[in-house]
């Protein structure tokens, strides 16, 4: 009779290899699985370098590029590591140098990971990374980093980036295609670019408008004025960055719903082009009476109401920032939702906006936790228990949250709209947010980045937080105009101020935002649009 098998043979048979674990932990973050991820880091040895590498990797899905850098830097250097491998080391060595804005490291990881994929589609992903990152800066800032690179493979996409910038986008992909034929670009990549599709990404070209332009905007009401003030500051910047010289006319309004008719109408007898504004929501709620005869484009969002010929909206809005946290929640398997809300106008539009939000994406119901005026917080966190809350997301301002978070259960993950951040990075006060993760406009939460230089200087008077974000509002109004102008039955996408800015066919606007972190060491950017 046989005898039975050992313990040690049936470990040496299920036992799997640090690689193999370290690739089923990539496999997990490639599912945004980071609790997977984390459980296969447990069956790596840590003397292996698979051990740091998969730490690595989690750190940059987590936005923790700090701890990138310090266990994957040195890892470079090692020839032990397989293809799979070295590819994720330089793919998350990428991501951490595009959220530090430094392009040409970034580019140079990316090449190096491209080195190591076969997958396709791995290398389709690299490739539409490399573009999307390349595409995010100016002209001048290709010039510069084409000088820095001494890679032949990445001043190609640089040129084929520059193409973007062309008054003929189309010759000037045929051209770069007789300069580069061998190019990896070119297998593939290049032929599924079409003029419109350069179009989504490429700043808007001088020229796109002709002819005077209304700023219509609530400055005769005092407490509207500071916003309305960034707002125009950021819309002649952008303006002024374009090389567009078309007149802006100002219309101050009063916040009346009855008067923007004749405001508006006023606009276009002394021969405006273009409207951008109102901003109240009554104003733009009646301006269907206004009979819209040109393009306009109102700075205020609503979730209904019929489309209207020449009319579009584009806004702070809070859906796109709930419909935002709802993917992110969903995304990490969470189910069981808990809103915390006070009592102010804002605060219950947050919490509606992210009920609504929550279960068009899951079908599930949010609980929601209100906070009255002067309440005694003392009893939050058994509240918070009773609940069995997967997640908490605070519909407040940051003044509320502040006051409320060290009553509740830190240990919980906790999520935030962009008015839970004061747009101080590094505010003392910011302490008690430790760990929580919100979503915010580029400009506010990365406002060093390369892409926003020809925007600071008209904001550097302006003071944080809000009217940054009024400012920035302005700023891609002017973007969007123009684009609805040149192309208004194309979608288009912007890579603006406020986010990467959508535009559907039928001329619906949302918007992607960045997402950032309250840390010890201040506010970190997670992940930019």
């Amino acid at each position: 009779m046989a005898a039975p098998a050992t313990s040690t043979t049936t470990a040496r048979t299920i036992t799997k290899t640090p690689e193999a674990n370290f690739l089923k932990g990539l496999d997990c973050l490639r599912q945004s699985d980071l609790a997977c991820a984390e459980l296969a880091a447990v069956g790596i040895p840590s003397q292996s370098p698979y051990a740091k590498l998969l730490a690595g990797n989690i750190a940059a899905a987590k936005g923790d590029f700090d701890s990138t850098f310090m266990l994957l830097l040195p890892l470079q250097v090692n020839t032990q590591l397989s293809p799979r491998a070295n590819a994720s080391l330089h793919t998350s060595l990428a991501q951490a140098y595009e959220a530090q804005s430094d392009p040409v490291r970034a580019l140079d990881q990316r090449m190096l990971a491209q080195a190591n994929l076969t997958d396709p589609a791995d290398i389709r992903a690299n490739q539409h990374a490399i573009w999307k990152l390349l595409s995010g800066l100016s002209r001048d800032q290709l010039i510069d980093i084409r000088g820095e690179s001494e890679n032949t493979i990445a001043q190609g996409w640089i040129d084929l980036s520059l193409a973007q910038h062309s008054p003929s986008p189309g010759q000037a992909i045929a051209d770069w295609l007789r300069l580069y034929p061998d190019h990896p670009a070119a297998a593939g990549f290049v032929q599924a670019l079409s003029t419109a599709t350069l179009d989504k990404v490429k700043t808007t070209q001088p020229g796109a408008l002709s002819g005077p332009i209304a700023l219509i905007l609530p400055l005769s009401v005092e407490a509207f004025y500071p916003a309305s003030d960034a707002i125009e500051r950021g819309f002649v910047a952008a303006k002024t960055a374009a090389g567009d010289k078309n007149e802006i006319r100002m219309y101050a309004t009063r916040a009346n719903e009855n008067e923007i008719a004749t405001i508006y109408q006023h606009a276009i007898s002394e021969g405006v082009k273009y409207v951008v504004g109102p901003v109240a929501d009554a104003e733009v709620g009646n301006l269907a009476a206004a009979n819209v005869s040109v393009p306009t484009l109102a700075l205020n969002q609503t979730e209904q109401g019929e489309k209207l010929a020449n009319l579009y909206t584009f806004g702070l809005s809070v859906h796109d920032e709930a419909r935002q946290l709802a993917n992110m929640a969903q995304a990490q398997g969470m189910q069981n939702a808990v809103i915390i809300a006070t009592s102010t106008g804002l605060s219950r539009l947050m919490a509606q906006a992210f009920g609504q939000a929550w279960a068009t994406k899951t079908g599930l119901t949010a609980q929601q936790i209100d906070i009255p005026d002067n309440a005694a917080l003392s009893n939050l966190r058994s509240t918070l228990a009773t609940r069995s809350a997967d997640f908490v997301v605070f519909a407040t301002n940051f003044e509320d949250a502040r006051i409320i978070r060290p009553y509740m259960d830190i240990a919980i993950p906790t999520f935030g709209f962009s008015h839970i951040y004061s747009g101080l990075a590094y505010d003392p006060a910011n302490a008690a947010l430790s760990g929580i993760r919100f979503v915010d406009i580029p400009w506010v939460v990365k406002p060093d980045s390369p892409a926003f230089s020809e925007y600071r200087q008209a904001a550097r008077d302006l003071p944080p937080g809000e009217m940054q974000r009024w400012f920035a509002l302005g700023a891609d109004a002017y973007q969007v105009l123009a684009t609805v102008v040149q192309k208004s039955l194309e979608p288009s996408t912007i890579n603006g101020l406020t986010g990467e800015i959508h535009l559907s066919t039928a001329g619906e606007i949302t918007r992607k935002l960045a997402v950032a972190r309250f840390g010890a060491n201040g506010v970190s950017v997670e992940r930019l649009p």
